[in-house]
């Protein structure tokens, strides 16, 4: 044997020694993706603890949501900020109204039950506001009775319901298939008017939609309490504040009226959906759960992610697979959408509330209701466009252009209003 041919030799023995350790390895480990399908007992259905053995690793990983962590970026996380602290004037535009004597970021879903029930703005709420946080609602009350529960004291709706049965398994789940499931069925009926039945949705609209069904703009009906989406007209910020001013909000004219300025106002909802759904990532197909509960693996195991955080606390699994920067590049980019974002919040926010103190000098001066009802339709109209950024959670990030533009609006809107009051005003004097 040659020289050459020893080389050779040696060379495919070391190879077949690496590979064959490497085919033993994948052998010997668990490499399962399928995830079986366990029977959870009745009466634990509606429980978190309930899921707990039959499925370990979506568990484990739903129970991180009780960890607080700040964000990347310095905006959102799930630390309990207050946003009266961080933006004052949210005070003066939520004045007269029950945000302007709590506004906290919101926490991780395992937080649901908790933070309502000890929330300053629960008194006298009705149980509509259990919606989205158990779902308890659907699979008792409205299984029972419909809609019934919707207009009974928050109180007595949310005392049958145990410490483990808040938001879990079953609020995206269905118990006995764990299919994924809407049972927000104000959701439904909304996609139901706008041609589109859920019951035949795909896969990978699903995973959009069990996210979508709470993490939306909604109101309360005045007739009956039920959850109603105001989407007739479309999901934009102006086609949404066109159907409260068409009448198609029935009874509901407004959610309070200003203490200062005696507007009737408008308190948008965390409209996630209603602004991420014309997104870049919508449009390539690339849903909620894509980049908030990404595929996971553990022990050779391939599973989804129950912690529903903010991708760049897991960049590799979240944003990685499909941009090829580094997790240092896309916290910048997306560090920037938020500060571009936050400043003009800010200015669009600060604003409104000088719009606000505006028509109360104009009604100081003697202006009467008739002469102000333009700056005031002006005026609700700029606040709408700045609390349909604010409320939103991914301060821009959903969807960078829709948000600037919607805040451009405020802006513009809220000198429009403050040029009008002080144009009274200086009539009245």
């Amino acid at each position: 044997m040659s020289k050459l041919q020893k080389i050779l030799a040696g060379i495919a023995a070391v190879c077949l020694i690496f590979f064959g350790f490497i085919v033993v390895r994948i052998g010997a480990a668990p490499n399962d993706d399928s995830v079986k399908l366990a029977k959870i007992p009745k009466d634990q259905q509606l429980t978190k603890d309930g899921y707990k053995d039959a499925y370990p690793l979506e568990y484990e990983s739903f129970m991180k949501n009780n960890e607080m962590h700040p964000s990347p970026t310095g905006y959102g996380g799930s630390d309990k900020v207050d946003h009266l602290k961080e933006q004052p004037e949210a005070i003066e535009n939520f004045k007269g109204y029950k945000f302007a004597l709590q506004y906290d970021d919101d926490r991780g879903h395992t937080y649901a039950g908790i933070d309502i029930l000890e929330s300053k703005r629960r008194p006298g709420q009705k149980g509509s506001c259990i919606v989205c946080k158990s779902s308890y609602m659907y699979d008792v009350y409205f299984k029972e009775s419909g809609w019934d529960f919707a207009t009974k004291p928050f109180d007595e709706i949310a005392a049958p319901i145990k410490d483990d049965e808040w938001f879990g398994c079953s609020s995206c789940h269905d118990p006995e298939t764990m299919e994924l499931r809407v049972y927000q069925q104000g959701f439904v009926e909304a996609m139901a008017r706008r041609g589109v039945d859920i019951s035949k949705a795909s896969h990978n609209e699903m995973r959009a939609y069990v996210c979508g069904q709470c993490h939306n703009e909604y109101y309360f009906a005045k007739e009956d309490g039920r959850v109603v989406e105001p989407w007739d007209n479309g999901f934009d910020a102006e086609e949404i504040y066109q159907y409260y001013q068409d009448g198609h909000a029935g009874g509901f004219k407004q959610d309070w009226i200003h203490a200062d300025s005696k507007t009737p106002m408008l308190k948008a909802q965390h409209p996630d959906y209603e602004t991420w759904q014309d997104s870049i990532h919508a449009m390539n197909g690339v849903t909620c759960v894509d980049c908030h509960m990404p595929y996971m693996r553990k022990d050779g195991q391939k599973y989804t992610s129950h912690w529903m955080t903010n991708p760049l606390l897991t960049p590799q699994e979240s944003c990685q697979k499909c941009h090829q920067e580094s997790a240092e590049t896309l916290t910048k980019r997306v560090k920037t959408i938020g500060d571009n974002t936050f400043k003009l919040q800010r200015i669009a926010g600060q604003t409104v509330a000088k719009a606000h103190q505006a028509i109360k000098a104009a009604m100081d001066a003697g202006a009467t209701d008739e002469q102000l009802a333009d700056a005031r339709q002006t005026l609700r109209e700029a606040q709408w466009y700045w609390d349909f950024v604010a409320a939103e959670s991914s301060m821009g990030f959903h969807n960078p252009d829709k948000q600037l533009r919607v805040l451009g609006l405020s802006i513009d809107k809220a000198h429009t209003a403050i040029a009008q009051a002080n144009a009274i005003a200086k009539g009245s004097l």
